[in-house]
């Protein structure tokens, strides 16, 4: 079957009618990123809003899809595996909302009826199935439009009330999706973007003897071996180490390695822009902003494990395939630096 023609999301505002509304979530950060470069795409970015789900839902909500995900990423990744791989966790909301209506949505009525759209775009499975729950719930006219924002077909959205979504973009093809999708649904394939200022650092390359490390938003990921292992590779390296909102490797790293005036320690940052200016290369997990951004900047990019499934499966293995990423270790990297400096 021939592929089909990927749509340019500099249209996006041909397709989806105006007033526009965005819709992300801060859980991981990542996608609530992917959002503002959708949002660049719009002739006039101004005029269309953007909002994360968490700020305007119940604190039941917010406490389920935000907080309980973050205790299970802090105490016990390995039950991510479980949540990823397994239907019942998403099924059973699903049946939940749809018996019982459980959930209190007033708040996230009350804000959209504020700001009165006529589509609304939602960034991720989360927002959409709110979303598609509250139009459903309150018979609501708006315009509901999904973006899948991995490299794969995620469970996420297979537990979704696709017949109130009216749209969905996807950087895969329609015919690798197992969803429900309507017959009347609009289904668009496009390259998902990454903010325009990590496009505009591809004409200034990095330093190779500068790394920008970074474990995403939550600062998830072995960090502290990192550094060390960079500086045994290379103990002249200039180092920038994300530490996210991870508190404790903040401190353990500020310890360590706070009188070496090559590292630089950083927690909790709005945008990996200025960090990426100065380094060359990249080692991330497969969180989907950080590996479009650093594509973007031309920058190599190398990965470590993320979350799973949708990271460490879809993300990593698009990645490789089509970013030159690899997965990192210390002798890649000293072959890299030898082959660009050379």
């Amino acid at each position: 079957m021939a592929s089909e023609l990927k749509f340019d999301l500099e249209q996006i505002g041909d397709i989806l009618e105006p007033p526009v509304l965005i819709v992300s979530t801060v859980v991981g950060r990542g996608m609530f990123t992917l959002g503002q470069a959708v949002q660049q795409r719009f002739p006039e970015p101004s005029a269309v809003q953007h909002i994360a789900l968490e700020h305007s839902q119940s604190q039941a909500a917010v406490n389920e899809d935000l907080r309980r995900y973050k205790w299970i990423y802090d105490h016990i990744p390995l039950a991510l595996h479980l949540i990823y791989r397994i239907p019942l966790f998403y099924y059973r909301k699903f049946l939940r909302e749809s018996w019982f209506s459980w959930t209190n949505l007033a708040p996230l009525k009350a804000k959209i009826e504020a700001i009165n759209p006529r589509t609304i775009l939602c960034i991720s499975h989360r927002p959409a199935f709110w979303l598609s729950i509250l139009k459903r719930r309150e018979k609501m006219s708006f315009q509901l439009w999904g973006l899948l924002g991995e490299y794969g077909n995620t469970l996420g959205w297979k537990y979704m009330y696709w017949d109130e979504i009216d749209g969905f973009l996807s950087p895969l093809e329609r015919n690798k999706h197992d969803y429900a999708f309507p017959t009347q649904l609009a289904f668009k394939t496009i390259d998902l973007p990454a903010r325009r200022a990590f496009e505009a650092l591809a004409d200034t390359p990095g330093s190779p003897q500068c790394v920008l490390l970074v474990c995403g938003y939550l600062g998830q990921g072995p960090i502290l071996r990192l550094l060390r292992l960079l500086l045994h590779a290379n103990h002249s390296l200039r180092i920038h180490a994300v530490c996210g909102e991870n508190e404790a490797a903040f401190d353990e790293a500020t310890r360590e390695f706070g009188d070496n005036p090559n590292i630089h320690i950083h927690g909790a940052v709005e945008s990996l822009l200025d960090l990426m200016k100065e380094a060359g290369s990249v080692i991330t997990k497969p969180g989907i902003s950080t590996i479009l951004e650093t594509h973007a900047a031309k920058r190599k990019l190398f990965l470590v494990k993320g979350v799973p499934v949708a990271e460490n499966h879809y993300n990593a293995r698009y990645a490789c395939s089509n970013f030159a990423a690899e997965w990192f270790t210390v002798e890649r990297f000293r072959q890299w630096q030898a082959e660009v400096e050379s």
